[in-house]
């Protein structure tokens, strides 16, 4: 029985259940964006919470291809552990993650044609950013793009979209969407490439040409803390309620610019950290059952990694 449980908890927790929050956070803001009547402590979702499984779920799958591209350095930066120490097997692995994208795209079949496109998008990118033979990954620039419109952009537009109920959509309707789409997606551009900086010396070591390793600490800080301040600009022209975004943008440019300054270790990851911190923070107020899904998704996280492999994580310390 408790080697089913163990085998069971290791099957989810290779979907990286901690990273998904990001995805969440950025989602409702999609909704929040989108949806005219939202109100703090509002309890009206409609279709969110169906599209946030649903998408989700291509997610995670994408989240287990990249553990599989990237076993040798993650074995190196000692990130993970799953696939590194064979705990989980390749073939079980391809198998998880087939089945969480068929999952995904059945829910988005349900929510029109709209929504199943931005669900295929956000798929067909988190292929191109992991699988050769473009492995975005691996190209500095390449994989900056890749994760601002998968993280930022196309998960945000699944939140507006949610909001908007999809029927009668049309590229006129859309486009307050798109625009309003720019803060998350510099956004995730500025998170992005501050998680570079401490991982450089293992990409470097395994051949991955990531923006850090390419152009060096220095200027992939001062050019997450750009993006930080394009975020920020780019908040105004968000669709309703910007100031969602706009304060947490604001008061995460001096993380950024601290470290652009300082360069500390502790600094980075500050930077990457924080920023999804107060984003989370200020999407509650309007979503405040995802206060309860984080909740359990971060003690359950740190239950399972302190009881499987003696780690505290996650975590906000400098690790």
């Amino acid at each position: 029985m408790l080697s089913i449980l163990t085998k069971t908890a290791d099957a989810l927790f290779l979907l990286r259940l901690p990273l998904l929050a990001p995805v969440w956070t950025v989602l409702m803001l999609g909704w929040i964006a989108g949806n005219a009547e939202a109100r703090v402590w509002g309890v009206s979702y409609g279709s969110l919470f169906i599209n946030l499984f649903g998408f989700s779920l291509v997610v995670a799958s994408i989240y287990v291809i990249n553990q599989i591209e990237d076993i040798e350095s993650d074995r190196i930066n000692r990130k993970l552990f799953l696939l590194p120490q064979g705990i989980i097997s390749i073939p079980a692995a391809w198998a998880l993650a087939v089945i969480c994208a068929a999952g995904g795209f059945a829910v988005a079949l349900t929510q029109g044609v709209w929504m199943f496109s931005l669900f295929a998008l956000g798929f067909v990118i988190g292929i191109l950013y992991n699988s050769p033979p473009a492995s975005l990954k691996n190209r500095p620039i390449g994989g900056w793009i890749a994760n601002s419109l998968g993280h930022g952009a196309i998960t945000f537009l699944v939140g507006w979209l949610s909001a908007k109920g999809g029927a009668g959509m049309t590229p006129e309707l859309f486009a307050p969407g798109l625009l309003s789409s720019l803060a998350p997606a510099f956004a995730n551009g500025a998170v992005f490439l501050a998680t570079t900086v401490p991982d450089a010396d293992g990409d470097r070591q395994t051949g991955k040409r990531t923006f850090c390793v390419a152009y060096g600490a220095k200027a992939t800080a001062a050019a997450a803390a750009a993006m930080c301040a394009l975020a920020l600009a780019a908040s105004f022209l968000i669709e309703n309620r910007f100031y969602v975004m706009a304060i947490p943008a604001a008061l995460s440019l001096w993380v950024f610019v601290n470290f652009a300054v300082t360069m500390k270790q502790e600094a980075a990851f500050h930077s990457f950290k924080w920023p999804v911190f107060l984003l989370s923070a200020f999407v509650m107020l309007y979503v405040p059952v995802y206060g309860a899904l984080v909740l359990v998704t971060f003690l359950g996280s740190r239950l399972y990694y302190k009881l499987r492999f003696g780690i505290v994580y996650p975590t906000f310390m400098a690790k």
